[in-house]
């Protein structure tokens, strides 16, 4: 991990920060309030107003409260940050929900704030939006009474960067983070927000493609996305040999539906791909894993696609996980997919 000290400038919050370590907040509580924020259209509207301390309760709170809330709605968020694991459950939450974060008070004089996990939770939004008078903090985190340890410290980095990764914001978000001691805190400004997609506002809603090590020191092409928002997929490409071969892992415990045959096709400009397996399903932490033969078409045809365009996996449960009504679609967007294939790809 380095920063490119020219690119990136810390700016030390530490009175707020104290202020919060003086004062005893309420846990988190949600309700419709009229809330206006300047950038948005209309700037005055009905939204999900997340205010207080984020706990280990909270994302199960936010899920019965938000229950019936409609897709697409607006969560203002007026938080000093709480529990980081509580913080990023509320934004898995939030994701599933179909919902879009923006940081506001109960009044337009503030507080305007979203620190610490709160931050975290932030990043849940499908539509992500900082307004100029918000402010977004980071920090190293700790237990509830001391430092964590470094073993406990690591694992809970490679769970915050798959979380990021997820959201389709820059891993060096959480660059910020680690650089910032616990009793500091650093605040991105609007343009720091825009270019690691904290704030996508106006941007393509879909994350980029990456290329990552897998454990046997080969390369893999991952995306995630969510199906018809209940059911986390995640997308890769990696080379076996001299082929290329795809894989398909959904985040899920429900056995029945992974038990047999799950047809998938890719559809890019209308043109269908069906998908081969070459193995049947594998049970892998946490979730189900599928490979799958990628016809030299269908590489071409991805290969082709400009970082604008987006391309569709259908998929036909004969048992649905979660209530998915079949056949299901998922869109991925293609930001990147061609200079990793080019990279995947090279002799």
């Amino acid at each position: 991990m380095f920063l490119n000290s020219g690119a990136m400038k810390f700016s030390a919050f530490a009175i707020l920060a104290a202020v919060f370590a003086s004062k005893a907040f309420a846990s988190m509580s949600f309700q419709w309030q009229e809330i206006c924020v300047n950038g948005l259209e209309p700037r005055c509207q009905k939204m999900i107003l997340a205010e207080g301390k984020i706990t280990k309760d909270t994302p199960a709170e936010f899920k019965e409260w938000s229950r019936n809330a409609p897709k697409d709605s607006w969560v203002a968020m007026s938080s000093p940050g709480g529990s980081v694991i509580g913080g990023m459950q509320l934004g898995q939450a939030i994701r599933l929900g179909g919902f879009n974060t923006t940081i506001a008070g109960p009044s337009e004089q503030g507080p305007n704030h979203c620190l610490s996990a709160c931050a975290y939770a932030f990043l849940g939004g499908a539509v992500r939006y900082l307004p100029a008078n918000a402010k977004y903090g980071l920090h190293q985190y700790r237990g509830s009474e001391k430092a964590i340890s470094s073993e406990d410290a690591q694992k809970l980095n490679a769970i915050m960067g798959r979380y990021v990764d997820f959201m389709g914001v820059d891993r060096r978000v959480l660059d910020y983070a680690q650089l910032t001691s616990s009793d500091k805190m650093t605040v991105l400004s609007q343009s720091e927000a825009k270019k690691l997609r904290v704030d996508n506002f106006g941007q393509s809603l879909y994350p980029k493609w990456r290329l990552e090590l897998v454990g046997d020191g080969r390369l893999l092409i991952m995306n995630t996305a969510n199906l018809q928002s209940k059911l986390p997929i995640s997308l890769g490409f990696t080379k076996v040999k001299q082929s290329i071969v795809g894989v398909i892992y959904y985040k899920s415990s429900d056995v029945a539906s992974f038990s047999g045959a799950v047809p998938h096709s890719v559809i890019i400009d209308n043109q269908k791909y069906p998908l081969t397996n070459i193995s049947p399903w594998q049970e892998k932490t946490g979730g189900y894993q599928l490979n799958f033969e990628v016809p030299n078409a269908l590489l071409i045809a991805l290969s082709s696609l400009s970082d604008e365009s987006t391309f569709t996996i259908q998929v036909d449960f004969s048992q649905n996980p979660k209530g998915i009504e079949s056949p299901a679609t998922v869109r991925f967007g293609s930001l990147g997919l061609k200079n990793a294939i080019a990279v995947l790809t090279r002799p």
